[in-house]
């Protein structure tokens, strides 16, 4: 009886643990992608498209970099929508379509709160 409640608390503590730890990682990759929202609608409004190209791309290769990892944490279907809008925003940005660049930028912000909130680990997502 002891070893097997043992067990269950060790359990339990790793659980808590591991879910804490993907708590934060999940928050600072939200908040990441979120800002880089931000930074690409400051650039798109300024109509800079050769610095927002460019710092599109890097966020969509780091994105693409993380996506493996990611997949195994986050659903699918999250990670995608954050693809898409990178994707969406690079290609707008390539058209210099400014308002369509504005919208990615916007969808983009929210995807990447999403993650967040999503996967925190808070007692309603626990249950």
């Amino acid at each position: 009886m002891r070893t097997s409640l043992a067990i269950a608390v060790a359990l339990l503590l790793a659980v808590a643990i591991a879910g804490t730890l993907s708590s934060g990682a999940m928050h600072a990759l939200s908040q990441r992608y979120a800002g880089a929202a931000e930074e690409l609608r400051e650039l798109v409004r300024q109509e800079e498209w050769d610095r927002a190209a460019d710092c599109a791309a890097a966020y969509l290769a780091e994105w693409r970099g993380r996506l493996p990892a990611l997949q195994t944490l986050i659903n699918h279907e999250d990670t995608d929508d954050v693809t898409l809008s990178l994707v969406t925003l690079e290609a707008g940005i390539a058209a210099q379509d400014r308002a369509g660049c504005l919208e990615a930028c916007a969808q983009l912000r929210e995807q990447a709160l999403h993650l967040y909130h999503r996967d925190a680990f808070t007692l309603a997502n626990v249950l």
